[in-house]
């Protein structure tokens, strides 16, 4: 009996390897039929040098809204650079958004108090959370 197991055993493993082969098989295409037209994609052609990306001039300077272009001016760094800047529907002085600057080039929270000429930048403490709690529609203006 127990060269019957064991040749049980050996074919039940034989058996399960090659449904295991059959499901993993990548499936070939279907063959085309005569006179239709195959598509296949093509490997992109490496280019030999890297395209030049144009800087942008100085002459052309990007839109921004009169709220961007007052914080820019109150961080008094030319090559700052503002992002996801939202300014309140009920009280438009104040605006959150996110900020660098060339001393700074990681993106922070701010918030911007228009009236009070104020900008405060998120320097990871708590206190920064109830700053930018007046960035929620409907709170107290300061």
């Amino acid at each position: 009996m127990p060269a019957r197991r064991k040749m049980l055993f050996v074919l039940g493993a034989v058996a399960v390897a090659v449904i295991a082969a059959l499901i993993a098989w990548p499936a070939t295409p279907p063959a085309p039929e005569a006179g239709a037209v195959v598509v296949r994609p093509t490997a992109p052609a490496a280019s030999p040098s890297p395209a030049p990306v144009p800087e942008p001039s100085a002459s052309a300077s990007p839109t921004r809204s009169p709220i961007e272009t007052s914080i820019l001016a109150s961080i008094g760094d030319s090559r700052a650079e503002l992002r996801d800047v939202v300014a309140r529907r009920d009280a438009p002085q104040i605006a959150c958004g996110e900020k660098r600057t060339a001393r700074d080039p990681v993106f922070r929270r701010f918030v911007w108090l228009g009236h009070l000429k104020m900008l405060a930048t998120d320097d990871g403490s708590a206190d920064f959370g109830n700053i930018a709690a007046v960035c929620r529609e409907g709170q107290p203006v300061p």
